[in-house]
């Protein structure tokens, strides 16, 4: 709250510049500004802000100093502000600067969607700010729009950063800045005041992404693409990818169908790399998977709308992280319907988190054996480790069966959140938890996606990022056609009990939108 000024003569310090305040200093953060001042001995400042209904205050140092410099986070966008300054000695004497800096947000852009907050319950909710990226569906014309916004409790907007472009994986780096990943094949790294503090692109294909006055950082990597990992050194994986001429190979997802021939294939390539772009290590799923092993979606062409015409798509890999416990890397590899595990250090499988259908050996004895009532996962997204030592992952349920078993189509199914805990000494696997479908609230999102337990409270945030439907309400597994709506829902671990949901869902307008991942950060702040 604001504190009423002290008299002068009470305290010997004193304001000798500012307090000035800016409002989006950069251009890039609407609703983000700095508040700068100076006091001519060494103090300590309390920064408030109010909007009418709200009153907050800003971060500032626990060291005294004179020169004062803070950013002003949190605002919302179309309301007067109020902010007050007050600074303080070792002693405690206080002084307010007499007058309150009064300031106007402008209205949000006319192209962020509504985002509808349908159901809260407060006091249950993991707290923070809801960090995502908004995205048109492809029919919409979705390459050169895109919005990074953090959205409060009731689901409005406290901060927002237009992009340009699609974003597809975002998280918040240990350094507090937010680093997401573009779909023309770049990682960008933003502080909160939406300036570019780092940039890296995908050199190898595309060299010609760096410009004259681009100080983007070249990789020597041939795509950037789903997702980002920072690991504990400073290091980044990244999915990449690489072809490979492969002959005799499959043309089709029938497996009774014996007929082959010579093809392009996409596989998935983890690479690391060091901040200055320099590559540290990559390991390449030809040499780790059967790559003549498909699964539904193996021979699509996803690939060819990324600039490797007649390619077929068997992996597409969509997570990554490390596992520091025994120095492994665990991805998502879509295609395959599985989550793997191999070694950073020689490259070896460890093991296979999927269906059983269709392995051969040698890959088939890293099987993990399931345990009690489970089920596979299929064409997952998002897979991590919890704090537990569990994979959590997004079950799309794309299709829900493997190549020789029958598709379960759009309408009759469902996606999920589940838990898996791996016994790596049994090699086997048990399903220990699960929300979504089927049932009455069940969701069907056939791409994009993701979930995360959240620290304080243990619930889980789920992200349904892409439930479409057809121009006739049914529902859909074709992003690059129907359009799309996005639940986003936050569900106590123990009850499965619903805490809060928000929709971004403008169909009734002829508008589709999906979000590829969400995060809650515990403050604006670092």
């Amino acid at each position: 709250m604001s504190v009423a000024p002290a008299l002068r003569e009470s305290v010997d310090f004193t304001f000798v510049e500012g307090p000035k305040f800016t409002l989006n200093p950069t251009g890039q953060a609407p609703l983000a500004g700095i508040i700068e001042f100076k006091t001519d001995k060494p103090c300590c400042a309390d920064v408030t802000v109010s909007d009418g209904d709200r009153l907050w205050f800003i971060p500032t140092s626990d060291e005294a100093q004179t020169d004062h410099k803070y950013i002003i986070l949190g605002m919302r966008a179309g309301r007067n502000h109020t902010l007050h300054v007050t600074v303080n000695d070792a002693q405690g004497n206080r002084l307010a600067h007499g007058e309150p800096i009064r300031f106007e947000t402008a209205e949000l852009p006319d192209d962020i969607p509504a985002i509808e907050v349908r159901y809260l319950e407060a006091a249950r909710m993991e707290p923070g700010v809801t960090v995502f990226g908004v995205r048109k569906s492809a029919r919409m014309g979705a390459k050169y729009y895109g919005y990074l916004v953090a959205v409060d409790t009731h689901g409005e907007i406290v901060w927002y950063r237009e992009t340009g472009h699609t974003v597809g994986d975002i998280k918040r780096l240990r350094n507090g800045n937010i680093i997401y990943l573009s779909f023309d094949n770049r990682a960008v790294e933003y502080n909160m005041l939406g300036e570019v503090v780092t940039e890296w692109y995908a050199a190898a294909r595309w060299p010609d992404l760096k410009t004259e006055t681009d100080t983007a950082i070249p990789v020597d990597a041939e795509a950037f693409h789903h997702e980002i990992f920072e690991l504990e050194n400073g290091n980044f994986l990244v999915v990449s990818v690489e072809t490979r001429d492969l002959p005799n190979y499959p043309v089709s997802e029938d497996i009774e169908n014996t007929e082959t021939e010579t093809v392009e294939v996409v596989s998935d390539v983890i690479v690391e790399f060091a901040r200055d772009g320099s590559v540290v290590n990559r390991w390449s799923l030809f040499d780790i998977l059967d790559p003549y092993r498909l699964g539904y979606g193996s021979l699509n062409g996803y690939w060819g709308m990324k600039g490797i015409p007649g390619s077929r798509d068997w992996s597409h890999t969509n997570a990554v992280v490390y596992d520091p416990s025994d120095d492994t890397i665990v991805i998502s590899v879509r295609h395959q319907d599985a989550v793997i595990k191999f070694s950073r250090a020689t490259g070896e499988l460890v093991w296979i988190l999927g269906n059983h259908e269709n392995w051969k050996e040698p890959w088939a004895k890293h099987l993990l054996e399931p345990v009690g009532d489970l089920q596979w996962q299929y064409h997952q997204h998002n897979s991590k480790i919890t704090d537990r030592g569990t994979i959590l992952l997004f079950d799309n349920g794309n299709f829900r069966a493997s190549p020789g078993q029958e598709k379960v189509p759009a309408a009759e199914n469902y996606s999920r959140v589940v838990e898996y805990k791996v016994n790596a000494n049994a090699q086997s696997v048990e399903q220990v938890w699960s929300y979504g479908g089927p049932g009455d609230e069940a969701y069907y999102s056939a791409f994009i996606c993701g979930a995360q337990v959240l620290p304080e409270t243990g619930n889980i945030l789920a992200n349904f990022g892409g439930v479409l439907t057809d121009d006739n309400g049914e529902p859909s597994d074709n992003p690059t056609v129907d359009l799309g709506h996005v639940r986003i829902v936050e569900v106590e671990y123990e009850t499965q009990d619903k805490v809060w949901e928000l929709f971004i869902d403008e169909r009734d307008q002829g508008k589709g939108w999906d979000v590829y991942r969400v995060e809650r950060f515990s403050s604006l702040y670092a």
